[in-house]
């Protein structure tokens, strides 16, 4: 299988290689083996290639188990697939999988004991996750199925499952950026609830201050558990951001967003009517100007749509893997509905935009073009934007794919562009 952007999955390695001859002679040490090497390498075992842009990466995993799938946004397949089947090496517990990854890429993988499925076509992927009912019965099914890599002690929270544990493994490739270290900031976050009864996290950052930007955050929930605020804190005592406040926005519950933030202008309105007047109150609000909205895939479709539609509220907006494939009836009306929407008038917000490298995967929905990726529709997007004469501050294709990776990096480098800088971005594919 080959994708639209260089990775692809490979028949072997040169250490598969070895690993199937050393088994013919000697079962028992071919696996003590191979396990030695894994112990060695924390994790996958990478391997050099030709030309040196991409490398042989073969996941391993050990179990007496019926089915075993590897997930990963390195695989880029295609929607709702999620997984692919490994390897079982004939007569032992070892199951393999190699894929082709570039050399810069950072991403979160996790293995699957007999995995459940989101359905046959992206369309019936949208109808579970917007099911209450069927959510819950598969994110269940899927917590169950994952495990992490036993010999990698890089872990990160997967949003797709329900365990209040890391289960996902990272893998960092050998010319990958080194990821930086959280910060504790369970001192300095704070929970409340708004009148309505809806959950927010107040972030302030070290040393406090009266005088400071709002960031808002949607998906909440979500991002709590993608250590947001954590990245976000070490970026300010780094001075990489300059201090701001955060709010998380939670969802009133894990199927609300996928109707509240498809172009709703009822988010917007609860975000006036709920919680800026609590702000307020507190003295915490602070000018339209220094205001940013943040959001990330149908959150980030809901910042987008919030930029475009009610500038009054929020100076600038980061949307991150925005949903802009959307489209209100897929009957009568063609996805990216919302870039149609931008005009010269509706430019008055600072934009900083990011989407995943990996994230060039055919979405398959109805309305939507067949060629239409993640990526496709951010750099579409971003150039409405652009011929439009919006203020644009950046355009960020992460090595990453549709995970917190990619949210961290932007929200690291769109918060330092949006509050520092005053100049038109330009195009990074320029």
């Amino acid at each position: 299988m080959t994708d639209r952007t260089g990775h692809r999955m490979a028949s072997t390695s040169r250490r598969l290689d070895r690993f199937d001859a050393e088994l013919a002679r000697k079962p028992g040490a071919a696996v003590e083996a191979l396990l030695a090497d894994l112990a060695a390498a924390q994790g996958p075992i990478i391997e050099e290639t030709e030309g040196g842009h991409d490398a042989l990466v073969t996941f391993v995993y050990v179990d007496d188990v019926d089915q075993v799938e590897l997930n990963t946004p390195a695989l880029m397949l295609n929607a709702p697939r999620v997984s692919q089947p490994m390897r079982r090496a004939a007569g032992t517990n070892v199951w393999t999988l190699v894929v082709r990854i570039a050399r810069d890429v950072t991403t979160a993988y996790r293995f699957h004991v007999d995995p459940p499925t989101l359905g046959d076509t992206t369309e019936e992927m949208m109808q579970v996750v917007s099911d209450p009912d069927r959510y819950a019965a598969f994110t269940a099914a899927y917590t169950r199925s994952v495990r992490p890599d036993p010999y990698n002690p890089r872990q990160v929270a997967d949003l797709a499952d329900g365990s209040e544990e890391p289960q996902s493994s990272v893998l960092t490739m050998p010319d990958a950026d080194a990821l930086p270290e959280a910060n504790d900031v369970s001192d300095r976050v704070v929970e409340h609830r708004l009148p309505g009864g809806r959950r927010i996290d107040v972030y302030r950052p070290a040393g406090g201050g009266e005088d400071l930007p709002l960031v808002v955050v949607l998906d909440g929930e979500h991002c709590r558990r993608g250590l947001v605020l954590e990245h976000l804190d070490t970026a300010i005592t780094e001075g990489r951001v300059p201090p701001v406040r955060a709010v998380l926005w939670h969802n009133l519950s894990p199927t609300s967003r996928m109707a509240e933030m498809a172009c709703n202008p009822a988010l917007p309105q609860a975000l006036t009517d709920e919680l800026f007047p609590w702000l307020d109150k507190r003295a915490e609000l602070p000018p339209t100007e220094r205001r940013v909205l943040a959001g990330f895939s149908y959150g980030g479709l809901a910042t987008a749509y919030t930029g475009l539609h009610r500038p009054d509220l929020f100076g600038a907006a980061l949307p991150v893997s925005p949903s802009l494939f959307f489209t209100p009836d897929p009957h009568t009306e063609p996805g990216e509905w919302l870039t149609r929407q931008i005009t010269p008038e509706t430019t008055h917000t600072r934009w900083f935009l990011a989407v995943g490298r990996l994230e060039d995967i055919p979405i398959g929905l109805p309305g939507v073009a067949p060629d239409a990726t993640m990526l496709s529709c951010a750099r579409r997007f971003h150039d409405a934007l652009r011929s439009a004469g919006a203020d644009i501050f950046g355009l960020l294709e992460h090595p990453s794919g549709h995970e917190m990776f990619t949210v961290n990096a932007a929200v690291e480098q769109g918060l330092a562009a949006l509050l520092t800088a005053r100049t038109q971005g330009t195009d990074p594919r320029e």
